[in-house]
């Protein structure tokens, strides 16, 4: 049995720092890179992999957070889980953003009896147009 490996590659082009609110490895996986804080404007990587020869699959979950300041609330936050079980060829992938947060995953499926996941979000700040903002002034004026 050869090693499997799941990998997110995490490029936050927002101007808030993403905090590892959660996450979730399942029992026996190794970590290759699991880190707390992706700065603004910066990049992480979340690796896991199974030991050659265990009859496991890599599967973990992350929850990140943007933080927010004095000045500007949170962003939002985006969930990730991927699950390569061994013992069944059906694999998972899910994510999802919240709020003002956006966010691209490449490639956004995997195919089941995959072994490996090797993928990479993009996470940027929804733009809020000029006729959202006028909608939303009036809402504030009407009320």
């Amino acid at each position: 049995m050869p090693k499997w490996t799941a990998r997110l590659t995490v490029i936050n082009t927002t101007n808030q720092d993403l905090k590892l609110a959660s996450k979730y490895i399942y029992n026996g996986n190794s970590i290759v890179s699991f880190p707390e804080i992706i700065p603004a404007k910066n990049e992480g990587v979340y690796e896991i992999f199974t030991p050659s020869g265990k009859p496991l699959g890599p599967e973990f979950k992350i929850s990140l957070v943007a933080q927010g300041t004095d000045k500007q609330n949170s962003l939002g936050s985006f969930e990730f889980h991927v699950d390569i079980p061994y013992w069944s060829s059906r694999n998972t992938l899910k994510y999802h953003c919240n709020r003002d947060l956006t966010c691209q995953v490449s490639p956004s499926t995997i195919y089941d009896s995959d072994h490996n996941y090797n993928g990479e979000v993009k996470i940027g700040a929804r733009v809020i147009n000029d006729a959202e903002n006028k909608k939303i002034l009036s809402e504030k004026v009407s009320s």
